[in-house]
């Protein structure tokens, strides 16, 4: 009896397209999802942001997040804590209350007692302390250049509701100052990215040129006070020009394909979505983006309006 030795080619071309198929298999297992990997990233940007929050919570100086892009681009893959130095304590010795108590600024003189005079200028938020007749300033104001208070004029501070404290001897005041940057907390992927061209503060009547495109303006600072509530976003963080506003509105940010970032086209994307920080609760939302044809500023204001209405992913 004859044995045959060997494979027939029909046998053969079977077992070539079970390993051909296996193989290809194997190539959809390890290809990357490009949609689930922004959500992770967007889902790790979220507690980064969580956990500021929570650093911030019963520290005087508050806790934050820098956004930093890779040069002049508007693609940022890193988010790095913010370092926030310790408040500069101090006497003011003129200039509160204004002569026009109506006034929304004063110039003010003042003396620090933990720190040099000339790191007053890092200083962007300033409280007053209670003067000789028990009077205090209830809310922080703005500080800048090292001598110029100002209501938050924006966030509704005026003349009928802020107080500004009695002139004392020696009026005790508290300096927040601009954060550096300080450890990596998330990498994004090298395929997405944060597009700050598409991230800014708010969608509706508020929706101001400086504060509503964030691209081309450096490392984004956002600083959460000790309550939990987003305090500031800061453009330029840094450098001696850094500039910082008191949000009222939410504050949105878009994880995208890198490359749609690189593009500009992160506004079309069905893949992208938005972290939506909520100013004054604190809360953090993660949505879907709705893709738009366009991408000018229209549109933008459409996709954060439906990002705060659906609100379908996350907490």
């Amino acid at each position: 009896m004859n044995r045959r030795a060997g494979f027939t080619l029909v046998e053969l071309l079977v077992v070539a397209g079970i390993f051909a198929a296996l193989f290809g298999l194997m190539l959809n297992g390890f290809r990357p999802d490009a949609s689930g990997q922004v959500r992770r990233d967007a889902q790790s940007l979220v507690s980064a942001i969580l956990a500021a929050q929570s650093r911030a919570i019963g520290n005087p100086a508050g806790a934050g997040l820098i956004l930093e892009p890779a040069g002049a681009a508007r693609a940022v893959a890193t988010v790095s804590a913010a370092d926030m130095l310790p408040l500069i304590m101090g006497t003011c010795t003129g200039g509160v209350p204004p002569s026009n108590r109506s006034a929304t600024t004063a110039n003010v003189t003042i003396s620090p007692s933990n720190a040099a005079s000339e790191e007053l200028g890092s200083g962007y938020r300033i409280q007053f302390g209670r003067s000789a007749s028990g009077q205090a300033a209830a809310r922080w104001m703005d500080f800048s250049g090292g001598a110029t208070v100002s209501f938050r004029t924006a966030s509704g501070q005026n003349a009928q509701n802020t107080i500004w404290p009695e002139r004392g001897a020696g009026l005790p005041v508290l300096i927040a100052r601009y954060p550096s940057k300080g450890e990596t907390l998330v990498d994004l992927a090298k395929t997405v990215a944060i597009d700050l061209g598409s991230s800014g503060i708010g969608d509706g009547a508020d929706f101001a040129a400086a504060w509503s495109d964030l691209s081309g303006k450096g490392a984004i600072g956002l600083t959460f006070d000790s309550v939990g509530g987003l305090d500031a976003v800061m453009q330029q963080v840094g450098t001696g020009n850094a500039t910082a506003t008191h949000p009222l509105s939410p504050v949105y940010l878009l994880v995208a394909p890198r490359k749609e970032v690189e593009a500009g086209t992160a506004l079309a994307s069905q893949q992208a979505v938005w972290v939506v920080i909520h100013p004054q609760t604190g809360r953090v939302s993660v949505s879907s983006n709705v893709p738009q044809t366009d991408t000018d500023a229209t549109a933008l204001r459409a996709a954060r309006a439906k990002a705060r209405a659906q609100a379908v992913i996350g907490k």
